[in-house]
Formats: structure tokens, sequence, C-alpha cells
């Protein structure tokens, strides 16, 4: 009872590190100022954004243009602005939040797949905050950020791959569809980078570790991927 105490009290402490780390130095850079970042509408106008998303044709460019990747704005990225600007925050605090969200969830993600994996202390911690902050987000911050998304969603992936083959069920294929959904919805490319190495740690479960059989990964795979389409129909 002491120990399952003593690591919920790390856990936590391991988690508001790293929403620090997140979030406190985008606040404090360049206060004011905005990146540009993907489509300016989307910070300038979320609520107009969002209310022509849903079709192809754009009436508003010229003499009308088919629109390019709009509709995958409609989630996540398009509702976390759409509700900043609801609150009422600057345009350059909601940038500065979603980028930090984005950190965030890249480094919790890797702490949960270190617990997944059954690693404690210090160590986890580290490596989240080393995935968290590497200089591959400086490529994408300030003009395309949600390319980002994969790459915060991928320990996720594996963590929920992983325990899909310890535990069997549908929970977390079902987490695994939903996640894929946020995280993908704008450049299906970037998305099956990241998957490479879901797909790998299939057989490393199987003939690497010898945690399941190749039978029971197969019908885990099965849900997996059959929960995944259903969820990108939209």
């Amino acid at each position: 009872m002491i120990e399952a105490v003593r690591s919920r009290r790390g856990s936590i402490v391991a988690h508001l590190a790293l929403a620090a780390a997140a979030y406190v130095p985008l606040l404090r850079t360049a206060p004011g100022v905005l990146n540009a970042d993907t489509k300016s509408y989307l910070y300038l106008d979320p609520g107009r954004f969002l209310a022509r998303a849903s079709s192809l044709w754009d009436p508003t460019v010229g003499t009308g243009t088919v629109s390019h990747q709009i509709i995958g704005y409609l989630w996540p990225m398009g509702p976390f602005f759409w509700l900043a600007d609801a609150l009422g925050a600057p345009d350059w605090v909601a940038q500065r939040l979603w980028l930090g969200t984005i950190l965030f969830a890249a480094g919790a993600g890797m702490l949960f797949l270190f617990r997944t994996l059954g690693l404690r202390g210090a160590g986890p911690l580290a490596g989240a905050a080393v995935y968290m902050l590497t200089p591959y987000i400086l490529a994408f911050a300030s003009r395309t950020s949600v390319l980002l998304l994969p790459w915060a969603g991928l320990p996720w992936l594996i963590g929920m791959v992983e325990r899909a083959l310890r535990q069997g069920g549908w929970r977390y294929p079902a987490l695994f569809a939903l996640v894929v959904t946020t995280v993908g919805s704008i450049n299906a490319t970037s998305l099956g980078y990241a998957g490479l190495a879901v797909v790998a740690w299939v057989p490393f479960a199987i003939w690497g570790a010898r945690e399941v059989s190749p039978r029971a990964a197969l019908g885990t795979v099965a849900r997996i991927g059959g929960l995944t389409a259903v969820c990108q129909l939209w």
C-alpha cells in the first residue's frame, strides 16, 4: 500500500515537472508575438475556419478553390483554438499553449511507455524530458506544428500495443484507434513513419520478448486494425 502511494506521488511529481518544462519557457518567449503557424485563420478566426472546414470547396479565395487538408483541422487543432478563443485567450497565448500541450503529451507518453515496460526511478523522467525537448521540434514548431502530433503520439501508440498484446481485450485497441484519430488527421505520411515503430513492435513481442503467441498477437492486431479503420471513416 505504501509503495503504491509512493509510486502515485512520484508519477504526479514527474508529470508536473514535465508540464513546467513544456509550458513555462514557451509562455515566457516573445510575449505578444504570433508565429506564422499553418493556417492563419485557424487562430485568427477559428469559428469561421471550422465553419467551412467540412467542405472541399472554399469560395473565399479568389473565385473559389479546392481546400487543402482543411477537414483534418476539425480535430484536434481546430477545437483547441476555438476553445481558447471562446475563453478569451490572446492568440499568442493560445499558440504557446498548443505547442506546450504537444510537448507535454510527448513527454507523458514516454512516461506511459516506460511504466508499461516496467521501468522505475529517475531514469524514465530523464528519458521523457530528453524525448520531449528533442531538437526535432524546432523544424516544425513555428510553421507546421500540427506535424508534430504523430511524434507526440508515438510512445502512446507503442505502449498501447504492448498492453493490448499482454492483456488482450478491446480496451487498449480502442484507445489506440482514438490516439491515431487524434494525431493523424492532417498528414498520413508523418503518421506512416511513426507507425513503422508500432508495426515493428509486434514481431519483437512475439519472437524477441516471447510474451505473446503468434495467434494471440494476430487477434490483437485484427482488433486494433478494425477499430482504427472505423475511426478513420470520417
